[in-house]
């Protein structure tokens, strides 16, 4: 799976406290029509024409518009952020609705989500909020995730413990997990996986 990062409020207003009672996320402009029905050369013509959009931020938004149409799949994760409130979600399919594509409204491009948790900067591991305060509305995280990794992200590591655990220990311990990653059982070798990685990170 893959998770995505979102804001919530690109006109200045959080539009979060709608998303999370409807279900879903909306992203775009109005005017552009559905986004599964129109090329990329008539989304950036329209963006360009209509909205007046140039260089850098066209190529921008054209990705954005891209990812949220094409990209993002059932069953993703989803982190929307207004910069105050953090929400975690299951992302669903791409649907349009057109009577809410226009200037007033500006939600006529969604997605159904189903939310799992709110969420605190300060409960987050440093690579998630790295990720979550890069610029731009819309972002994908370097790498797929699985439900153990997304859960070490949403964890703050803990400092290593170095004065009460001696190396010998820190070796053993190391070797049981290296051993783990051999084992027949694919979920062990994947929960030892995580475990080295998080081991290292924590060290590191």
């Amino acid at each position: 799976m893959r998770l995505y990062r979102m804001k919530a409020n690109p006109e200045g207003a959080s539009r979060l406290p709608e998303f999370l009672e409807g279900n879903y996320v909306c992203f775009g402009r109005p005017g552009i029509g559905e986004l599964d029905r129109i090329s990329k050369a008539e989304l950036i013509n329209k963006l360009a024409a209509e909205h007046r959009l140039t260089g850098q931020e066209l190529e921008r938004q054209t990705v954005e518009y891209s990812v949220f149409a094409h990209s993002m799949q059932d069953g993703d994760y989803l982190i929307v952020d207004d910069g105050e409130r953090m929400h975690l979600g299951d992302m669903g399919d791409y649907y349009y609705v057109d009577r809410f594509d226009n200037a007033e409204d500006r939600s006529g491009h969604r997605r159904g989500v189903t939310w799992l948790r709110s969420l605190r900067r300060e409960d987050m591991h440093p690579d998630l909020l790295a990720f979550l305060d890069r610029e731009g509305e819309i972002g994908m995280f370097e790498r797929a995730v699985t439900p153990d990794e997304m859960e070490m992200l949403l964890t703050k590591p803990a400092a290593f413990a170095s004065e009460w655990i001696d190396e010998e220990t820190i070796r053993e311990a190391l070797g049981i997990l290296k051993a783990a990653m051999r084992s027949e059982d694919a979920e062990r070798r994947e929960r030892a996986a995580i475990a080295i990685l998080q081991a290292a990170r924590i060290i590191g």
